[in-house]
């Protein structure tokens, strides 16, 4: 198609093709937001005795939302918010979005910044002031297209406007961003200034600590510095590799009690340890020879770059090779952690569609659940707690089955099916994760399965949440005038 359909065509039917796709593109985006709304007014009832699950129907249609369009869960949350504002709130700019005047990005700054308006009458305003100018804010830039929407809230209600609070007054301390690249996480914060001042000593104190030959910038010390800190050292591994460092023998080896797991393949490792065999420490000044290729995963969700898996190893990391499972289940409830390290190794991530969720902060549930199902490789998957309650609870709305080469086949409320395939697969092909199939059970079904007595609830349902969020925040507005 991108070598066919357009060639010999004139330019000036290029760009108009550009223009009239991305028309149809909104347009299209629009139509599914419809269809969202619609599953959302069908599926979220507030009056029913399930609003108040911990993993209540606005959930259960997320699920849904997000399985169709393989995004997560609060992806799909968000785009019913934007939904039910087109709907209830705003049919003048959905019009305008139907007929592709206005893109997604429009749609999703104008329903984010009106979400604290609370009048009928207000709204009305709103919906045909926007619909009025909207079609001009397309080109603007994020910020501008912000205080667009609200120059016109404040116009209309002014305790609707969302009031930035201005991070440089408030200390925070923040690690990790979406922009990140791999092997990478960015950090930023402010701290008081006694504590800043005492936290830049100690780094200092501690980059001190590497002899001269240490290979790093001053930059990638302090960095590495803050690392080993957080690890509870009071000193930097120095990295010159040269076995008469006095760095080395004046400090300990480095330690940490807390366990980051990386998952990689027998190979990697083995190119690693080669590699570093091939620059064994001389008393040279040549460059070390490089690590070669290969795939490793920290937490399994980021892909680590092979020259930071071989610092690992290099300061200490243990290597803990993942066991076969044994092909008899396990006779308790819980796995072991020789078993349940294994299913999150296979695993990687949540196993419902679109979830991303680490494996590390997963519950290991049983499929069938026990004892009709037997604590076995083929019955645990993991999900989140989200999903795991929504599978759990949502019986008959919502079913998982697991294949015996861990392949998790969905069930929607709606009979469509979804398969999600372990995430090892995609990084390390050659696993074979095929763990037979599942044993009988031993011993028949004698519990009760109405489990919904046992779901955690809300004190309230999330409308009532909702409606709080919102009165409080317009408070806080009426009291802290808008920075305009």
């Amino acid at each position: 198609m991108f070598e066919s359909e357009f060639v010999g065509v004139e330019d000036a039917a290029v760009v108009a093709a550009i223009a009239d796709l991305t028309r149809a593109e909104a347009a299209s985006a629009a139509r599914r937001l419809a269809a969202i709304a619609e599953l959302t007014r069908r599926r979220v009832l507030d009056d029913d005795e399930r609003a108040r699950w911990a993993c209540d129907w606005w959930d259960c249609a997320a699920a849904a939302v997000a399985a169709a369009m393989n995004i997560s869960g609060r992806r799909a949350s968000g785009q019913m918010r934007i939904a039910v504002a087109l709907r209830d709130h705003l049919p003048a700019v959905a019009a305008m979005f139907a007929r592709g005047e206005v893109s997604a990005r429009v749609v999703g700054a104008i329903t984010w910044r009106t979400q604290f308006i609370t009048e009928a009458s207000v709204w009305a305003q709103i919906d045909q002031a926007i619909a009025k100018r909207a079609g001009r804010w397309g080109p603007l830039g994020e910020d501008k297209l912000v205080a667009a929407v609200d120059a016109l809230v404040l116009e209309f209600d002014e305790s609707a406007v969302i009031v930035a609070k201005a991070v440089a007054r408030a200390r925070d301390f923040v690690v990790g961003d979406l922009e990140d690249e791999n092997g990478t996480t960015s950090v930023w914060g402010r701290l008081s200034a006694a504590d800043a001042a005492v936290l830049k000593k100690k780094i200092a104190a501690m980059v001190a600590t590497v002899c001269e030959r240490d290979p790093r910038t001053a930059g990638e010390r302090r960095a590495a510095a803050v690392g080993a800190w957080s690890q509870g050292n009071d000193h930097l591994p120095c990295a010159c590799e040269s076995p008469s460092c006095p760095a080395r023998a004046n400090h300990p080896a480095p330690k940490s009690s807390v366990v980051v797991n990386v998952y990689t393949d027998q190979a990697t490792v083995d190119n690693v340890q080669r590699s570093a065999a091939q620059a064994a420490p001389s008393e040279s000044s040549a460059p070390s020879a490089p690590v070669s290729a290969g795939t490793a995963l920290l937490s399994g969700t980021e892909v680590m770059p092979t020259p930071l898996l071989a610092e690992l190893l290099r300061d200490g990391a243990k290597l803990r090779p993942l066991c076969t499972p044994a092909e008899e289940p396990e006779p308790g409830y819980r796995p072991s952690s020789k078993l349940a390290r294994f299913i999150r190794a296979r695993d990687l991530t949540c196993r419902f569609p679109g979830c991303t969720a680490s494996a590390e902060f997963c519950d290991i549930d049983h499929v069938i659940p026990y004892p009709l199902g037997s604590t076995h490789p083929s019955n645990l998957v993991c999900l989140c707690r989200k999903h795991h309650l929504l599978k759990t609870f949502w019986t008959g709305d919502w079913e998982l089955r697991l294949r015996p080469d861990g392949a998790a086949v969905w069930t929607s409320p709606t009979g469509h099916t979804y398969t999600t395939y372990p995430g090892s697969r995609a990084y390390f092909p050659d696993w074979d994760t095929n763990t037979g199939d599942l044993p009988p059970p031993l011993k028949p079904q004698t519990f009760d399965t109405d489990r919904a007595v046992m779901m955690p609830r809300r004190k309230r349902t999330r409308t009532q949440d909702r409606e709080a969020r919102i009165k409080a925040q317009r408070a806080q507005n009426n009291s802290d005038p808008p920075p305009f």
